[in-house]
């Protein structure tokens, strides 16, 4: 995709045309009277909540609309139906049934659906969700069942973002890869214009840093505002390893936290592994399973590890006699989280 803009998001948005075209598709049919769904799935930094805020700016800008919007909150998980209570309460009037009740007593999948129905039958409505994967199960299960409902004459479109799609399994799914090589290196060239470095950065250092950043726009931001003038124009050393875009690292590294312990310990062996091998070339399975053997680990751990949970993204994917990460990231994310001790360890099982 070629970098691209849109005039409903105070920020550009890069390399994103194709989902903007998506979202903008979804927003006209919910203008002509017509509902919908979307789940917007995406890595940490990918740029999800940019092209979630637009598709709201769009749908308030043109006036005729109304929006329920809302970022779950990870400490409220446990608390049933406190993301429909924190959903409802960003309605601009009074509804039918008070927020403050639903909290009380709960509000069921198809009394839901009723509530949406008869909101949107005033003015088209937008319910827009961020981290809806973090919602207590009662808020999830009774908006996914909602928004598999909502169709033709609905006049509601439901836009869900969230860290993997089995949350709210039977609806589209809109995943985000990284920024192609094109667009990552126009928002360099934005970042860097910004801090009036742009005709100095040095070449070296423009490629270490896009290289570094893998196409992720939070990391690359992180990365680029975190260095000096000097280090950009290559007068002085970067910094190894670079700082900035640690919060995305740790992004990555917590969606493995639930997996099993010898899961994750033949995840950081691989990670060892592919460490010395040039970039993209994975580690080999022979090498990882002696290491592993050597670990206490079977050669199940291995099946385990290319077969992790949907909400990892299938971490580690096999190609003949090859192992690779579904994304360098989360490779540098897993070496990032692990003590020294722990990454000393699997590089001498490894030797």
């Amino acid at each position: 995709m070629t970098p691209s803009t849109t005039v409903h998001s105070p920020h550009r948005l890069y390399g994103r045309s194709g989902e903007l075209a998506v979202l903008e598709a979804l927003s006209a049919r919910l203008g002509e009277g017509d509902g919908g769904a979307l789940v917007l799935t995406a890595p940490p930094g990918t740029g999800r909540t940019a092209l979630l805020d637009s598709a709201v700016a769009a749908h308030r800008e043109r006036g005729t609309g109304q929006v329920l919007s809302c970022t779950a909150a990870p400490a409220e998980q446990r608390l049933p139906h406190s993301g429909l209570h924190a959903l409802l309460c960003s309605a601009p009037g009074p509804l039918p049934v008070p927020p403050d009740r639903i909290l009380r007593d709960g509000i069921g999948p198809a009394a839901l659906l009723v509530l949406l129905r008869e909101l949107g039958a005033e003015r088209p409505l937008l319910v827009c969700v961020d981290d809806a994967h973090l919602w207590d199960a009662d808020s999830r299960a009774a908006l996914g069942f909602a928004a598999r409902r909502l169709g033709a004459g609905s006049r509601v479109a439901v836009l869900l973002g969230s860290g993997d799609a089995a949350s709210f399994a039977g609806l589209p799914t809109l995943r985000l890869g990284p920024l192609d090589d094109d667009a990552a290196a126009a928002l360099l060239d934005r970042l860097t214009d910004a801090a009036g470095t742009a005709e100095r950065i040095d070449p070296v250092v423009r490629g270490e840093l896009l290289r570094e950043a893998a196409g992720n726009p939070r990391l690359l931001t992180g990365l680029t505002e975190r260095l000096t003038p000097d280090q950009l124009a290559g007068r002085t050393a970067l910094p190894c390893p670079l700082p900035g875009g640690e919060d995305v690292l740790d992004a990555h590294a917590a969606r493995l936290d639930a997996l099993p312990p010898g899961t994750r310990a033949l995840l950081l062996l691989a990670a060892a592994a592919e460490e010395h091998e040039p970039e993209g070339a994975g580690a080999d399975i022979a090498l990882v399973l002696r290491a592993a053997t050597s670990a206490g680990l079977g050669p199940a751990a291995l099946d385990r590890a290319l077969h992790t949970p949907a909400a990892t993204g299938n971490a580690l994917q096999r190609a003949g006699n090859r192992v690779h990460f579904s994304h360098p990231l989360l490779r540098r994310a897993i070496l990032r989280r692990a003590a020294p001790q722990r990454r000393r360890a699997a590089h001498g099982l490894l030797a």
